[in-house]
């Protein structure tokens, strides 16, 4: 990947997350798991700058998505932003348009506590796969 995918690849490399391409969405749907754990979801658009995906799911699909030892969101290609400021703005017009609830995932879940012992899949998926579509 080359360009703003390959910054995107690069960024979500560094924080935990898988990042592939497939040419459409038919074949998007047959590379995803399809193991127990695995949660598929849409992702509005991606951040090269952070490696993050922006995700607006409705409430009855966010606890899945989010308790989900492995979540998969198809992005499509096209909706890849350069900065976190670009994606901002975006996210300010969607809610304006009554989205209610946007979130930035970036990586999979992480927190660590006063030890600073490290624990990875506490409060969101243990693995983060993005599969940028087109």
């Amino acid at each position: 990947m080359t360009g703003l995918r390959g910054h995107f690849a690069e960024k979500a490399a560094a924080v935990g997350a898988v990042v592939t391409s497939a040419a459409d969405a038919e074949t998007a749907r047959s590379a995803v798991g399809r193991e127990d754990g695995d949660r598929v979801a849409a992702g509005l658009f991606a951040v090269a700058e952070t490696g993050s995906v922006a995700v607006a799911l409705p409430r009855e699909q966010r606890g899945q998505a989010l308790l989900a030892d492995r979540l998969w969101l198809l992005v499509p290609a096209h909706e890849l932003v350069p900065t976190l400021d670009d994606a901002l703005a975006r996210i300010e017009r969607l809610v304006r348009e009554g989205s209610p609830y946007i979130t930035l995932m970036t990586g999979p879940s992480r927190t660590a506590d006063i030890e600073r012992a490290l624990t990875v899949g506490v409060h969101g998926p243990r693995e983060l796969h993005v599969v940028l579509v087109g």
